[in-house]
């Protein structure tokens, strides 16, 4: 049995900014397979190709539901996936405000849930993903989405915002700029701050903040070349205590136990 697939692409260049990574996969195993995903800075868009998955909390494995090709919005925890031995489909990370545009909901409504896409976009979700499945090659299906997404994003395009620059300045210092300098340069209270980013955004400016440290964290501690000091200094954590707290409450692993149990999982 072949391991699995995963191939990325980026964007077409008028979608930058907006769609960060698509990312096509398959996987085939003797048992089903449980893998620990995320938390990231980014609106996950799953287009499921015959693939029923189950989805829950990685700190409460107990809660959890099925679905076919779904919305993840922005949360503060990681989830468990789990297909039962056969997976094949693509990914795209969308940008909040390209998020907000497409599904024209607020992000708040999506804060830490698993949404079916057909909620989201109708038919036209079914009818995707039908056209991708029966594509046949990788580079057709990354085509096909530049041209639907550049045609439905093109129907609401995603408006500057003061929240939008807020979060880019976020999201490029990899949550260390200071959500109190970010209202000063705005002019508005932290509070009102917070409410735009639930809106806009899904989580307030500190919870986003904590989310994309930690990616940033795990992406440096898959490399390898850093102590756990290092990385927390690196990362913005007050000292490798706050790093272990962090991984806990986001994970449920210490960060010495987190790769070997974000491995894939077979029952």
């Amino acid at each position: 049995m072949d391991g699995p697939e995963l191939v990325r692409r980026e964007p077409a260049a008028p979608l930058r900014g907006l769609v960060n990574a698509y990312y096509g996969y398959r996987e085939e195993t003797a048992l089903p397979t449980r893998r620990r995903e995320g938390p990231g800075g980014d609106i996950v868009v799953i287009l499921a190709f015959d693939t029923r998955w189950w989805v829950g909390d990685a700190l409460d494995p107990g809660l959890g539901s099925h679905h076919t090709s779904f919305v993840g919005g922005l949360r503060e925890t990681q989830v468990l996936t789990e297909h039962s031995g056969r997976s094949e489909g693509m990914q795209v990370n969308l940008a909040p405000p390209a998020a907000r545009a497409l599904f024209r909901v607020p992000m708040s409504s999506l804060a830490g849930r698993i949404v079916d896409l057909e909620d989201l976009l109708g038919p036209r979700a079914v009818r995707l993903v039908e056209r991708l499945q029966d594509t046949p090659s990788w580079a057709e299906r990354f085509a096909a989405l530049d041209v639907a997404l550049t045609s439905w994003l093109a129907e609401e395009r995603p408006v500057a915002t003061g929240v939008s620059w807020a979060h880019a300045r976020l999201r490029t210092s990899h949550g260390r700029v200071r959500v109190s300098w970010l209202a000063e340069e705005l002019g508005w209270s932290r509070k009102r701050l917070a409410a735009r980013f639930r809106e806009e955004v899904g989580l307030t400016p500190k919870a986003v903040a904590r989310v994309l440290r930690f990616e940033r964290a795990v992406g440096l501690a898959e490399r390898g070349d850093l102590s756990w000091g290092e990385l927390a200094l690196e990362c913005g954590y007050y000292d490798q205590a706050h790093l272990i707290h962090e991984f806990r409450s986001i994970s449920g692993r210490t960060p010495g136990t987190f790769f070997q149990d974000t491995a894939a999982e077979t029952a």
